[in-house]
This record gives structure tokens, sequence and C-alpha cells, in this order.
């Protein structure tokens, strides 16, 4: 395009000439956006959605509820003296394993001792004196009242022996099971009573979960069945464990019904008094259709899933059945090897490409 500037050597002032260049600059770029104005817009490349993808399998599907319990050992024993006394000497200390019977402490036996030896002398004295009027009472030679009391002196005679032999040996306190020592509350010099256990001993070659189960859950479970127990204390993986016993009837006053769970420690690693959760399976479905929990969603009131064929898309219509929030049972509208969208199929359109990724 040629602009005459002839205009400009017939006495315009430097003004003018300003004036007119910048009238025609606002010109050029109101024709140039006329111009782009009546352009087609450019139309921008659509990425892909990015989605994951899984198969549709058949398997089993578990429903599970939740219970809570402390572990216990399946035998302990709190040893409390039959006789107040004086330690005169332990034999065990804290964490010690011992076995039924094994000696853990002594008491001064010293009273008990003269005790038993006045009784046994006693028990001897009424014995001859009983053999000697019982045989006078075959002879004939004395009368059936006489030979009564010594038979009821001998008899008295005997239950203090006994008496006596039982308290000496109170002071030699044994363990009634096997197992290890878990509390120690005696020394020697110090005075043991019946007032608070001496020593307390576990057996933790076994261990159990005591609780109780819902009226709910009752008729869902029975002895025998496999729960999972978690002691977040320890690690994120189930423990094994086994109902081992399960009442027909609520605990008094209550709606629950109790229950003792067995716990397998095969490492040795799981100690009594943990916290532990127990999962029991309240629901379970085999040979069903499954897929992840997550690929079902909600689109205009309806139950949908993504299927995918190649890189195209579709949304199908789904019933479902036991869901455990991880997995869910597919009733109808998907068979066994559909290709489905995991993530991001809320975000798909049928008949638009996806990306598939890891």
């Amino acid at each position: 395009m040629k602009i005459n500037l002839g205009f400009l050597n017939k006495g315009w002032s430097k003004k003018k000439i300003i004036i007119a260049i910048a009238i025609l600059v606002v010109i050029v770029i109101s024709v140039f956006r006329i111009i782009e104005a009546f352009q087609p817009d450019k139309i921008a490349e659509k990425a892909p959605v990015s989605v994951t993808v899984d198969t549709v399998e058949i398997d089993t599907i578990y429903a599970t509820s939740p219970l809570t319990g402390k572990i216990d050992p399946v035998e302990s024993a709190s040893i409390v003296p039959m006789i107040a006394g004086q330690v005169t000497s332990v034999h065990v200390k804290m964490g010690d394993y011992v076995e039924k019977g094994a000696l853990l402490f002594e008491l001064d036996g010293t009273q008990s001792a003269v005790a038993y030896n006045q009784a046994k002398i006693a028990h001897d004295t009424a014995k001859t004196n009983f053999d000697r009027t019982a045989s006078l009472y075959k002879e004939g030679a004395i009368s059936l009242q006489t030979y009564q009391n010594a038979q009821a002196q001998y008899n008295a005679a005997a239950q203090s022996l006994t008496a006596a032999a039982d308290a000496f040996s109170y002071t030699r306190v044994t363990s009634p099971i096997n197992g290890y020592v878990t509390s120690m509350n005696v020394a020697v010099g110090t005075l043991a009573s019946q007032a608070s256990p001496a020593v307390t001993i576990a057996d933790v070659s076994s261990l159990e979960i005591n609780t109780s189960i819902s009226e709910y859950l009752i008729g869902k479970v029975k002895q025998g069945d496999p729960v999972e127990i978690y002691i977040s204390t320890l690690s994120e993986t189930a423990y094994k464990g086994t109902i081992s016993a399960l009442s027909p009837a609520p605990a008094a006053g209550t709606l629950t019904y109790p229950a003792t769970i067995s716990v397998e420690n095969p490492k040795g690693e799981i100690k009594a008094g943990m916290f532990a959760e127990i999962q029991i399976i309240s629901a379970k479905k085999e040979n069903v259709l499954c897929i992840p929990s997550d690929a079902v969603f909600m689109k205009s009131g309806e139950s949908k899933v993504a299927t995918l064929s190649g890189e195209m898309p579709k949304l199908v219509t789904v019933s479902t059945g036991l869901d455990n929030g991880t997995t869910v049972e597919i009733i109808s509208g998907l068979k066994a090897g559909d290709l489905i969208i995991v993530t991001g199929q809320q975000f798909v359109v049928e008949g638009e490409a996806v990306k598939v990724v890891e």
C-alpha cells in the first residue's frame, strides 16, 4: 500500500504531522482486528483422559465387622500365701520360667515346725492310747463309752496333725501352673500375707482374647471360624486367630455374647496385655464377579462402571451386591474378563479415546 506524504511539504506543522501519523496507526490496527475477527477460531486439541484399568474376576468376597479386646494368657495365677510369715528365701525372679510345683519362696517355719512336732507327739500318744483301749474293749474289759472317748481323742489328734502338717507345708510356696513369673512382690526379710498376691505366674505359650459379640453378629459366626487380628503397636499386617469359644446366651444384664478368640503367636512377638482389633467375617460369597469398589460410581441415580475396548470407553449400568469397601460383588452388567476403568472414569466421555496409565 502506497501512502502519499506530499502534504508534508505544504506547510503542515510538526504537530499536525504527528497527529496524522497517530491517526494512521489507529486505522491500520483497526483494520487488522476486523480481518482477524472474521477468521475462524482455532480449535484447541483436547488431551485424552488418563485412566487406570483392571479386569473383572471371579473370586471370593468377605465382609468383616470389628471387635476389640485385650490379649490375655490362656492361664495365669496370682499366688497368695496360705499363712502370713516372714520371707526367709526367694528362689525365682521376674521373667523366670517355672514349672508346676516349682518352689517360689519360703516363709519362716519355726513356729509351724514347733506346732507340727507338738501335734505329732499328741497324735502318737492318742494313737497308742486308742490301740490299747481297742484291745481292752474287744476283751470286754472296758465299757463302750471309754472306747468311744479314746477313739474321739485319736480322731481329734489326727485332724490336728493334718492341720499342723498343712500349715508347715504352707511355708514352702510353689507354682500351681507352668509359666513365666510376671510379678514378684516379696523379698527376703519382708512379710508376706494374704492381703495381696506375692507372685503372679502366666502361661504365655498360648494367648487369647476375651471379647463379646453383638446379637447382630452372633448368627453369622460359629466356633472354629478364622479371624484377623490387628495390633497397631506391632505391625499393620494381620495376625491369625480362631473363635475358640462362643457363648450360646448373652452375658447377664447385657445383649452381647461372650466369645474367646485364640491367637496364633509362632514368633512370640505378641505379648499379653496388648490391645487388639479383631476383624470377624460377617458375610462371605464365593465364586462371584468382583471388581474394585472404586470402579463403581453414581450417574443419574444409577450405579455405573466404565468398560474399555481398545482406547474407547463405554458406560454400563451395573447391579452390585456385597461390598466390603475394597471389593464389590457385581450381580449384573459385566462378565468375567471385561476390562474396566478404576480411576478417572468420572471424566471419560463415550466415544472419546482415553490414555491408560500404570
